[in-house]
This record gives structure tokens, C-alpha cells and sequence, in this order.
């Protein structure tokens, strides 16, 4: 007899049905985990182990990444999501050809900040099966090709219903690349989805003659496609190049990523595009191309944009044929070699015929190269040049007439369209003039087109939508930032915030340690974060080595000597061939405090940031004393090789060195954010200090990004003796300027309280790029042979003088007191406060500056208290009275300290230069 229970334990189809449903739904909830990440390291691995449903979380950071290729494919009800915590705030750098090239479908990026740099292609390269790709709410800087995506494989597979909604895109610097420039280049796929991004300035440089682009576009058989609710900005900060709006076709497409599917009968002159949508896009400032262009377009619909300065919509060659309908444009549509366009309820501003050709002429009328104008300046070719440029003179005025774009025309219809104010100022041409009919059932800010259709992106009946709305809606922080551009303003460091007097507030240690000279190199083994090193007097050999050594910022490591005072034995370094006596390579977070550097006229440097590392941050050098690294001019106290940020170099005594600091490599290694005060430097054979100029920055994990400061304040920078001559000679100091390009362009030097003395042979002070100089003492009034005795100059050395502050300075100068040479005047330029003995005070190239006091030098002796004394005996204060003014000066903002005078006391009276009357 059978067992009943055994029975109705018997499993049935159905049972096992839902047992495998089960299985299925517990296997998508192991996967669906949030991954939290906070380092590139991090990040690589998740991305490289992501599985899907997983959720990859960026912390606010900074995140630099090797190429990666991702294969995993994630799952249409579990895809792979990764995302910033805090929408825009984590930044993810790169310098590669392609930052990511994914094969996987049903990835999905939301919130991130993509920055590239002057080589980068492409953030995304996106083939083959990469189906169903979600790029939401990202930021794209600075590449070629932003995103980038085609067929591989033989036959080609492509990516089909990709989704990029509410981007932004845009380059900081046109172009200058060979490679295809566009924000999206899509070659084939099926209905991708490109909706409500920010588009702007993404062209090629000037120089690439004749080079044209789009700047959004999809091509290569593409079907399916939907531009809708775009805005593109084709000329905002920048120009170059030939850019078009957006585009259905592109140039073109060879056949190897030709997307052939429904086109077998298809074999050569094939539709770029099918069956696709451009609706409720604004487009502007195109002043070269069109507004739309159409190439191989078939079957495509063109309803409800609207174009400001562009040759509105260029369609041609055969297989285009396109329906353009309510469109609000300057220009007209134009076609070219048979292509077929049906038109309806537009309202354009240009005439038909031959003119939709201008900006090929256009393209084909190059100015001359850069730096070559006038070098024909004779003769035939002169002549040439002259001719060009009128013709380029005469197209371009036909451009913007009736004739070409029509601008004066379209400007009576809208407010203000060069400044993006799209509200209708002649109502009647535009409200419910549309043909309608179109399936375009929504406008430009998602509001619904019900009853009389308007023409253009904006169903203004609908209410109120505009673009200084609904960019911000969109794309909040990332758009503010953007908009704000260059009006960024510098961080100033931690360290320079607080009184230069104030001793170091170093954390307790974990614990301490203490070492002889026979025992220094066992003990300096076996630190570890938190702990502090004491020397005892006497001394060490050997030298001091902290490669690969870290602290932390809660646990820094110090290693400090005896302190100093008269009569006080201290712990001596020495210098020994062969070996930098204090090396940094790959270290962080420690604080060198009281040691005595003796270089004994070796071939070394003291400090030195080794240029095998990849990075030196965080160190702190405090009361030290350098001096003997004199054997040549590339001996220095202090240098950095690799890239350094938060240095802080204190109440250190730099004396009988080849160069005193020489921080930084312009070849990407920076020295960022470092804050140099209360020194002394003195009888440097070359520089007192020098900061080198700096190219773009390669990427370092960890190193600053938001535009930051580097503070010299209250140091003495004294060449009165043991400066080289002629060609050797070297100013006291020379701050070269920041990248001009990604990150570090905003930076800034502020340059205060300093004392600036002597030097016979070479200029006191030399910068370029964005400097504040205020509160200074410069003094300089012997120089030999009339080689020396000059102020402070800012010229075209490596950059230009850009953003300058030159206030409150007390300059008694020999040869010339300030000179600025070859200002860029696109940057503010301001020279004020300063009083001037000098025989040549200013010298501003074009720079009005009538706020300062000048006078020639012997004025100084019956102005100042003791204008011709040494060092010692130097006081520049003004005399009772002296140099009072009746001026009020307006002054910059966020200037630390420039409301105090050069010994740091509250200014009280209204006085010239640098210093105030003794009470």
C-alpha cells in the first residue's frame, strides 16, 4: 500500500514551474546590491566584476580610470546602473583614446561628471550588442567624440534603443584633432533616443581649415532615430571650424559600418537615415553651417525647431526625402543635388535660390595661418591675401543678410535670440501659424501642442517656457557650473587661512620615537601613521629616504629635531653624492619640522619630490635650515619633480643654494595649492624661487581639480650676494603660469607681504598667467651696469598676463618699477594703490591705472623713513603724511589679507603702497 503523504509530496509540473520561478527571482535579489565606491581602484573593480542588477555608487571625487572594456551584460529588468551619490560630483578623468568601450547591453550611467582631456576620443565607444544603454544626467568635457557608437563584427551587429536623456556636453578649447569631432557620432542602430541635452562649442580649431562638423548627428543606416528637446549651442564660448547644428547623415558612411539591415536591395548611395524624428530642438549660433543638415536623409521629419543664426536646413543628394514643417528659422530650406523636401508653416527668414552654397565658399576662404598675417607683405601674394579676406569680408555680410540667414529680419520676431530670450516680440507671426498635423504633440519644454500649433520649439500658448527655466531644471549643477565659466573662484588653502604666526596644530601622536644617528635609519623604517620621530643632536649620514611612506590627515607622521634657539645643538643632515639628501617619492601626509640641511658644496639637492614617483601631497616642511647646496645652479633647497599639492614650506632659513625652490615640471608634474611663507631666502646663485609654468595635467588619484590658490606670503627673497651674471642671472622670484587648459586654468597665484631685496644683476619679480601681487616691499637700487635694479615685470614668457591684481605694492627701484607686457585683456587687469620710486614707474602696455603714487627714486629718501639703509636697517615706512591720498579705491573681492598692510596690521589710514605711517 502506498504512503498517502509521500504521495502529496510529489512534485507537479506546476510546482516545479513555480520552484524555477522562485530560483529566478532570488537570483535577481542576490544581484540587486548597492556597490559602494570611493577610489579609482574601487571603480575599476566594480565596473570590471559588475554583474546584473547591481547598483555601482560613486562618492563625491575624483576618479581616474584606464581604458576599460565591458562585456557583462546586465538584464532588461535588472540592468547594470552606475551612478554618482550626489548627482555631477564625481568626476571620472581620462586621456585615453576611448575611456569605455561596451559591448554589454542594459548598462545604465547616471549623474557623472566625464572629463577628458586635448587627446581624448571618446567617454563611450558603445557596439555590437550593447542594446539598451541608459546615459541620464552626465556631464561629457573636453573629448572628440563624446560618445561614440558603430557596428562590429563580421557581418556588422550594432546598437539598437540606446537612451541619451538630459546631458551636457561641451568643450572648454575648439578642437585641434584629425579625428571626427561631435558630441554623439552614431553610426547604424535602431531607434536611439537622444533627448533634452545640453549641447555647446564642440568644433574643430580654426586652423583646420575648411573642416566641417555636426555637432550631434546619426548616420550609417541609422533607423528609427528621435532628436527631441535638444538644445546646441554651436558658438558659445569659443569658435572654429565649420559646425552644424545637428544632423541625419553626417558625411557619411563607408560601408564597413554601414548598418545594411531592411536595405538588402540596397548597393551603393544607401539612405544614411530612416524613418526618424528632429522635434522641439533649439539651436543657435551657428553662424557658418546650417542650423540642420541633411544627408541621405529618407523618410525623416523635421517639425517644430527653432534656429537662430544658421543657414536653417540644408537637404541634399537623392535619397533624401523629409518633411519640414513649423519650424521657426533664420535662413530658409535649402536643397542640393535632387534631394525631396515637402515644406509646410515654417517661417524663415532667408531667401531661396543659390544662397544655401555661402557656407561652402565660406568654408573654402581661409584666413592666414597664426602667426603668419603680414608675413606676405610684398608683392603678389599680398595682393592674394588682400583679396581673400575682402571676399571672406563681402560673403560673410551676405551671410547675415535677407539673402543668407536674414538675421535683422528673424530679430523682430523674438526678444532677444543671440542672448537665448526666445519670447515672441511680433506674436502674430508666430502664435498658431503652424501647419500641425505632424504627430508632434508636446514642445520644447514638455508642455502639450493642443488646438493652433506655434511655430517653432515653443508652444508659447501653452505657457511659460523658457530657456533660463528649464536648463537649470534639467541639468541643475552641471548647467550652473557651465554657465558660470571662468567666474569660478579659487580655494584658498586650509593652511594659508589662518594667522602666518600661529604655530602648527599637529594632532597628538599614537605614539614617539626617538633616534640617534646610528639608530636614525632603523627608526625611520618602522613608521607607520600617528607617529612622531624625534632626533636627538648630532649628525646623521645617509640621508633621510620616505619613499612609499604615507600618514594620513587625522595621523600624519612627523620627524622633527631639536628645537631651534641660540646656542642650541640641532640634528644635521648631510649632504653626500650620489643621493638627494631628503627624498619624497609616492608619500603623503608628513611633516619635516626643525632639521639642519648642510649640503658640504655636493652635486645634490636638499628636498626633493623624486620624479620617479607619481606623487608627493600633504608635506609640510617647517623650521628648517638648508644651505651648502651651492656647487651649481641646479642645486636647490627645495624641489618638486612629481606632482605636488598641499605642500606648506615655513619659517625655514634657505641660504648658499644653486636655486632656493624650484617646484614643479611643466611636463605634468604641478605643484598645486602650496602655501610658502615666512621664509628666508638669500645668496642663490640662480632663483630665489621659481614655480614653473605648467602644461595640461595628467591625472593623479587624489590631486585637487576645483580651481585652487598657491599663497607666498611673508617671506624675504633677499640677492643682494652670490647671484650669478649675465646669462646666469636669475630673478628673485618667477611664478609661471597655470594650464590653459582642464584643470588648474582658474588657478591663481596670491603673491603678499613679501620682501623683495636686491638684485644687481636681474629683475626682482617675473609672472605671467593669474597672479595678485599686493602688499609687497620691493627694493632693488643698485643694479650693475644697467642689467639690474628693475621691479617687478609680468610678459608673455610661457602664457600671457591674464587676471592680474597689483595693489597696495611700495616698489624703490633702480631700473623700472612695474612693467606688464602683452596683457590678454579678455581677463581683468587691475594696477592700483602702489607707490612707485622709479625712474620708469609704469609701464602697463594699454592698462589705464591712474590710482597709484610715482616718483623718481631719490623722492624715496625724503618719502620713506629709511629708503637707502641695508637689510637690516631697511624702513620703508611713509613719513608723517607723506604719501596720504584722498582716493577711495574700490577693491577686489577674496583676497586674503589685502586689507592689511605688509606687517599684517589692520589698515587704519588711507595711505600709498605697502606700509602705513607709524602712528
Amino acid at each position: 500500500m502506498s504512503d498517502p503523504t509521500r504521495a502529496a509530496r510529489k512534485p507537479t509540473l506546476a510546482h516545479l514551474f513555480l520552484l524555477t520561478l522562485i530560483m529566478g527571482l532570488l537570483s535577481h535579489v542576490a544581484h540587486a546590491e548597492t556597490v559602494s565606491v570611493g577610489d579609482s581602484d574601487e571603480l575599476e573593480t566594480a565596473l570590471r566584476e559588475a554583474q546584473p542588477g547591481e547598483t555601482i555608487e560613486l562618492r563625491p571625487g575624483d576618479y581616474v580610470l584606464p581604458s576599460l572594456t565591458l562585456r557583462t551584460d546586465g538584464e532588461a529588468d535588472a540592468p547594470i546602473t552606475v551612478q554618482s551619490v550626489i548627482p555631477g560630483k564625481a568626476r571620472i578623468w581620462s586621456d585615453h583614446t576611448t575611456l569605455m568601450k561596451l559591448y554589454g547591453a542594459h548598462w545604465h550611467f547616471r549623474g557623472l561628471d566625464f572629463q577628458g582631456s586635448r587627446s581624448a576620443n571618446h567617454a563611450f565607444h558603445i557596439v555590437r550588442g550593447a542594446d539598451d544603454v541608459v546615459l541620464e544626467g552626465n556631464r561629457f568635457q573636453n573629448f572628440h567624440a563624446a560618445i561614440k557608437a558603430n557596428g562590429e563584427g563580421s557581418p556588422p551587429s550594432f546598437p539598437d534603443r540606446v537612451r541619451i536623456h538630459r546631458n551636457v556636453f561641451n568643450n572648454e578649447t575648439a578642437r585641434d584633432t584629425n579625428q571626427p569631432v561631435a558630441a554623439i557620432n552614431v553610426n547604424g542602430g535602431r531607434d536611439w533616443v537622444i533627448t533634452e541635452n545640453f549641447i555647446s562649442d564642440i568644433g574643430y580649431a580654426a586652423e583646420r581649415h575648411g573642416v566641417s562638423t555636426s555637432t550631434a548627428f546619426v548616420k550609417g543606416g541609422a533607423y528609427g532615430a528621435t532628436f527631441d528637446r535638444n538644445v546646441v549651442i554651436c558658438e558659445w564660448r569659443h569658435t572654429g571650424g565649420y559646425r552644424a547644428g545637428m544632423s541625419f547623415g553626417g558625411g557619411g558612411t563607408g560601408e564597413r559600418y554601414f548598418d545594411r539591415r531592411g536595405m538588402e536591395h540596397c548597393r551603393e548611395n544607401c539612405p544614411e537615415v530612416r524613418n526618424s524624428r528632429m522635434t522641439n530642438n533649439i539651436i543657435l549660433n551657428c553662424p557658418n553651417h546650417a542650423g540642420i543638415y541633411l544627408n541621405q536623409a529618407h523618410d525623416v521629419l523635421i517639425s517644430n525647431n527653432t534656429v537662430y543664426d544658421a543657414f536653417g536646413v540644408i537637404a541634399q543628394f537623392p535619397h533624401t526625402a523629409a518633411r519640414v514643417q513649423d519650424n521657426l528659422m533664420t535662413g530658409r530650406v535649402w536643397t542640393r543635388r535632387d534631394a525631396q523636401v515637402d515644406t509646410a508653416g515654417n517661417l524663415t527668414s532667408g531667401w531661396p535660390g543659390p544662397w544655401g552654397y555661402l557656407p561652402s565658399v565660406r568654408s573654402r576662404l581661409h584666413a592666414p595661418e597664426p602667426g603668419q598675417e603680414g608675413s606676405n607683405s610684398d608683392g603678389i601674394e599680398a595682393a592674394l591675401d588682400w583679396a581673400v579676406a575682402r571676399t571672406r569680408d563681402a560673403v560673410d555680410w551676405l551671410g547675415a543678410s535677407r539673402l543668407g540667414k536674414g538675421l535683422n529680419r528673424y530679430e523682430d520676431w523674438l526678444t532677444a535670440p543671440a542672448f537665448g530670450q526666445l519670447q515672441p516680440r511680433d506674436p502674430e507671426a508666430i502664435l498658431g501659424r503652424g501647419h500641425g498635423d505632424a504627430g508632434v504633440d508636446h514642445d520644447f519644454c514638455g508642455q502639450p501642442r493642443e488646438g493652433a500649433v506655434d511655430v517653432g520649439a515653443i508652444q508659447y500658448t501653452a505657457g511659460d517656457c523658457t530657456l533660463q527655466r528649464e536648463l537649470p531644471r534639467r541639468h541643475g549643477e552641471l548647467f550652473a557650473g557651465l554657465s558660470q565659466g571662468d567666474q569660478r573662484h579659487p580655494e584658498t588653502p586650509a593652511a594659508a587661512q589662518r594667522d602666518m604666526a600661529a604655530p602648527l596644530d599637529l594632532p597628538a601622536p599614537t605614539r614617539t620615537l626617538s633616534a640617534t644617528p646610528e639608530s636614525f635609519s632603523e627608526k625611520v623604517a618602522e613608521l607607520r601613521p600617528g607617529d612622531a620621530l624625534e632626533l636627538e643632536p648630532g649628525t646623521y649620514s645617509g640621508g633621510l629616504d620616505l619613499r612609499g611612506l604615507e600618514g594620513t590627515e587625522e595621523r600624519p607622521i612627523v620627524i622633527r629635531g631639536p628645537e631651534r634657539g641660540e646656542g642650541q645643538e640641532t640634528a644635521v643632515l648631510l649632504g653626500e653624492s650620489g643621493r638627494n639628501t631628503v627624498r619624497f617619492e609616492d608619500s603623503a601626509h608628513i611633516v619635516l619640522k626643525n632639521l639642519e640641511l648642510d649640503g658640504r658644496g655636493r652635486n645634490v639637492s636638499a628636498v626633493v619630490a623624486e620624479a620617479t614617483g607619481d606623487y608627493a601631497h600633504d608635506i609640510t616642511l617647517d623650521g628648517l635650515s638648508i644651505h651648502g647646496y651651492d656647487g651649481i645652479r641646479g642645486n636647490s633647497g627645495i624641489t618638486t619633480r612629481s606632482t605636488a599639492w598641499n605642500w606648506v614650506i615655513r619659517n625655514s632659513e634657505i641660504r648658499r643654494v644653486g636655486t632656493g625652490m624650484y617646484l614643479g615640471q611643466p611636463d605634468g608634474a604641478p605643484f598645486i595649492a602650496g602655501v610658502i611663507e615666512g621664509n628666508q631666502i638669500a645668496e642663490t646663485l640662480g632663483y630665489g624661487m621659481q614655480i614653473k609654468h605648467q602644461d595640461e595635467r595628467t591625472m593623479v588619484p587624489g590631486m585637487p581639480t576645483d580651481p585652487q590658490r598657491t599663497v607666498i606670503r611673508g617671506n624675504t627673497f633677499d640677492k643682494a650676494e652670490g647671484g650669478e651674471r649675465g646669462s646666469g642671472a636669475r630673478p628673485n622670484l618667477l611664478v609661471g603660469h597655470f594650464p590653459t587648459f582642464g584643470p588648474g586654468q582658474h588657478d591663481q597665484y596670491l603673491i603678499h607681504g613679501n620682501l623683495f631685496f636686491e638684485n644687481p644683476h636681474q629683475r626682482l619679480f617675473q609672472g605671467e598667467g593669474n597672479v595678485a601681487l599686493y602688499n609687497n616691499l620691493f627694493v632693488n637700487r643698485h643694479g650693475v651696469s644697467g642689467l639690474g635694479g628693475d621691479g617687478a615685470i609680468f610678459l608673455r614668457h610661457n602664457d600671457v598676463p591674464k587676471d592680474l591684481y597689483v595693489l597696495n605694492n611700495t616698489f624703490v627701484t633702480e631700473g623700472f618699477g612695474l612693467r606688464i607686457a602683452e596683457p590678454d585683456t579678455d581677463y581683468e587687469q587691475i594696477v592700483q594703490g602702489n607707490a612707485i620710486f622709479s625712474a620708469e614707474p609704469l609701464s602697463l602696455d594699454g592698462i589705464e591705472a591712474p590710482d597709484n603714487f610715482t616718483a623718481d627714486l631719490p623722492a624715496a629718501w625724503d618719502k620713506l623713513v629709511r629708503a637707502d639703509g641695508s637689510l637690516e636697517q631697511l624702513d620703508l615706512t611713509p613719513r608723517a603724511g607723506a604719501l596720504e591720498r584722498d582716493t577711495e579705491l574700490s577693491w577686489p573681492k577674496e583676497l586674503p589679507g589685502l586689507d592689511r598692510d605688509y606687517h599684517g596690521a589692520q589698515r587704519s589710514q588711507s595711505v600709498w603702497g605697502a606700509l602705513q605711517a607709524r602712528e
